[in-house]
């Protein structure tokens, strides 16, 4: 039996026995229900391609939300069957501050300790890549597909970053579950068959692993994976020129991240000894590169850091082929993690757009913020404007400030914000 052709109600129902639906105060696209396997009871959430490519708009975020808790409630694992297509582009705001909040309960429920495991039969993009990449495991078949970006924006939009073209073919290599497997330990590679991936489930399952969130072993990894992969790392950029219109280059040191496509500052001098200062600014998108030096800076700040501020203006996560092959959700959601793992110790961490941002670095910071700010002149997407027409939707993406404070997208928008640059 080809479990991956299987619709998601004949999967669940194959998989687990004793299945019953949890209410949820709206109804969605997605299966949430409490079922067992091999004696072993779970929470299982499931996302149907067949509806709306299996994207997850506020109704789904809110039972996402919902199985979390319950999952947390009843001391029971989370199981997510993940085939989806990530945020749903056409509820904008509305999709975008929902999955906020979904991805925060996810990142805090992991940080307190609950265990969730994956299954990926066919295609899991973007903000559903981001949730795999919170799982202890994902099991995966052959030609499973897991990426940040669908192959058909990573082809489109190769020619943004510099990239040679990119064959279909190239694409779904470097994302094709055999490939994830190579690449993470996260991954665990099963048949495409029901039987397969149930013992994989009930092996995982019955080993209880449940893996607390390391980031210095993270970061480990994921240094790693450059030399692996032969994705050389960038010569430091050193300029003198202003990093951005807002800013003054001046007040950021020389130890900068710049690949050509992102790049990451940090402040030379704090404006206490509490307080640390961050630039993740480019006209192009956020790569493994950056965010992976953002998140291990963080990672070193002294214990007496008290707040962290993170001025962003950047489109979007980056859709290069050599990001993929590194794996780049698990970099987004080792930087969200260290970013929450310091509000959850006290520390605030203030996100602030002073241009545009959008797609998974946006999914990550905002989750992760304790307050989440808009300057009047930013702006967020679901997706950078050459995404949508990559993907015939040029009308989608702007969202205006009212929308975003209206769902909850940023917390508040700021005037001035010299203040928070000291």
């Amino acid at each position: 039996m080809v479990f991956s052709q299987l619709e998601i109600a004949h999967q669940i129902n194959t998989l687990f026995d004793e299945c019953v639906n949890l209410e949820c105060d709206s109804v969605g696209d997605l299966r949430v229900v409490r079922g067992t396997v091999n004696a072993n009871s779970a929470v299982i959430v499931g996302f149907d391609f067949c509806l709306a490519g299996g994207s997850i708009g506020a109704l789904e975020s809110n039972q996402l939300r919902i199985a979390i808790k319950s999952a947390e409630a009843t001391n029971l694992p989370l199981i997510m069957i993940l085939n989806t297509g990530g945020v749903r582009v056409p509820e904008r705001a509305k999709s975008l501050g929902a999955f906020r909040f979904a991805f925060r309960d996810l990142l805090d429920a992991k940080v307190r300790g609950l265990q969730v495991v994956s299954l990926v039969t066919q295609q899991c993009y973007g903000g559903g890549s981001m949730l795999a990449a919170v799982s202890d495991r994902v099991l995966v078949n052959l030609h499973s597909q897991i990426s940040m970006s669908g192959p058909r924006l990573i082809q489109a939009l190769s020619h943004l970053i510099g990239a040679n073209n990119v064959t279909p073919e190239q694409a779904r290599l470097v994302l094709s579950g055999e490939s994830r497997v190579g690449t993470s330990n996260r991954f665990q590679l099963v048949e495409d068959e029901a039987d397969d991936y149930r013992r994989g489930l009930v092996r995982l399952l019955s080993s209880s692993e449940n893996i607390r969130p390391s980031i210095y072993e993270s970061l480990v990894d994921l240094e790693r994976r450059f030399d692996l992969k032969g994705v050389v790392r960038s010569v430091p950029f050193s300029g003198a020129e202003k990093i951005h219109p807002l800013i003054d280059r001046s007040k950021f040191g020389s130890e900068n991240s710049w690949s050509g496509r992102a790049s990451f500052f940090a402040q030379d001098t704090q404006s206490d000894a509490s307080t640390a200062v961050y630039a993740l600014v480019t006209n192009f998108f956020a790569d493994a590169e950056s965010i992976y030096d953002l998140v291990k800076t963080i990672n070193a700040l002294p214990d007496s850091t008290s707040n962290i501020n993170i001025f962003i203006d950047c489109p979007s996560h980056s859709p290069s082929l050599s990001d993929e092959t590194l794996l780049l959700s698990e970099y987004l959601v080792t930087l969200a993690l260290g970013l929450r793992l310091k509000h959850l110790s006290g520390v605030n961490v203030h996100i602030l757009v002073i241009g545009s941002s959008g797609g998974g670095i946006f999914a990550a910071l905002s989750a992760a913020a304790s307050r989440m700010s808009v300057l009047p002149t930013g702006s967020v997407q679901v997706l950078p404007r050459a995404a949508l027409n990559a993907m015939r939707r040029p009308d989608e993406g702007v969202i205006t400030t009212e929308q975003l404070l209206e769902s909850k997208v940023v917390d508040d928008m700021i005037e001035d914000f010299s203040s928070v640059l000291s």
